[in-house]
């Protein structure tokens, strides 16, 4: 497994957490941290960079992120700014692992995600995700 904990710029949460784990035919990657448009977005941001380094085309995204459901109008400049890169990926699995946050959130972001052409699929476990990737 290659961690990361890279410097946090000062206006960032200094709590995000980055971690990259190589598995047969998909790359999990897991991220944590403050629930905030901004953490959401980095995250995003290096998930799809350590994918892309790694020459793999499948991807497990595992959020673990503090603090309340970010809003709609927050979730959905994230998809659209991420959605040209996240296209480029076969299929794209993600798990909210916290229970405090909301789900009809998760299915806007999947919906909004496939709108826009990205093949992802939202699960509430790591172990479903797994499989689906597996398939």
């Amino acid at each position: 497994m290659v961690s990361s904990s890279a410097e946090t710029p000062p206006a960032l949460s200094t709590t995000y957490r980055f971690a990259v784990e190589h598995k047969p035919g998909y790359v999990h990657i897991s991220g944590s941290g403050t629930h905030s448009a901004e953490d959401l977005r980095r995250f995003l941001v290096d998930a799809g960079r350590a994918a892309a380094a790694s020459r793999c085309d499948t991807v497990l995204l595992e959020l673990n992120f503090t603090g309340g459901s970010l809003d709609f109008g927050s979730l959905y400049p994230i998809i659209c700014e991420r959605a040209a890169d996240a296209k480029h990926f076969k299929r794209i699995a993600f798990v909210d692992v916290n229970p405090q946050h909301r789900v009809d959130r998760a299915e806007f972001v999947e919906l909004a995600a496939i709108k826009l052409g990205v093949n992802v699929q939202r699960f509430q476990c790591v172990a479903d995700a797994h499989r689906w990737l597996q398939a």
